[in-house]
């Protein structure tokens, strides 16, 4: 099911693209319960991106859905690698939007990880973020 109402309350800062080789998280979104996740059904996570400029060697940026059931950095972990990947064309990025299902055993806090892949460049004029809907 595709949902189309955005929520306000559950939209991540803003993030920079990371450096060649570096990587740059959203801060987490609190959904506000533990494991397991307290519906059957699937929530539709956005990712949304700016076009970036500097990029270089056709290199990626992938971005990673983590979760945890604590908001300290240290104990995320990956919920869905590769939820996008943007490829690099012509010296770019170009700005994306993804929507990807959050699946049921999602834990309380969820953010984006984002990784300039090695040689890439710096496209660190994109950005990323992550919002739920409903």
């Amino acid at each position: 099911m595709s949902r189309a109402i955005r929520d306000t309350l559950l939209t991540s800062n803003t993030v920079v693209f990371g450096v060649n080789n570096s990587t740059t998280s959203t801060q987490a979104l609190d959904l506000g319960s533990i494991t397991p996740f307290p519906v059957t059904e699937r929530f539709t996570a956005q990712i949304v991106t700016t076009a970036a400029t500097n990029g270089a060697n056709n290199k990626n940026v992938n971005i990673t859905v983590q979760h945890s059931n604590v908001n300290i950095a240290a104990n995320f972990t990956n919920l869905i690698t590769a939820a996008l990947v943007i490829p690099e064309v012509a010296a770019g990025y170009a700005a994306s939007t993804a929507n990807v299902a959050l699946p049921p055993n999602t834990k309380q806090f969820v953010r984006l990880l984002c990784q300039t892949e090695n040689a890439g460049g710096n496209p660190n004029d994109g950005t990323a973020l992550l919002r739920l809907a409903f």
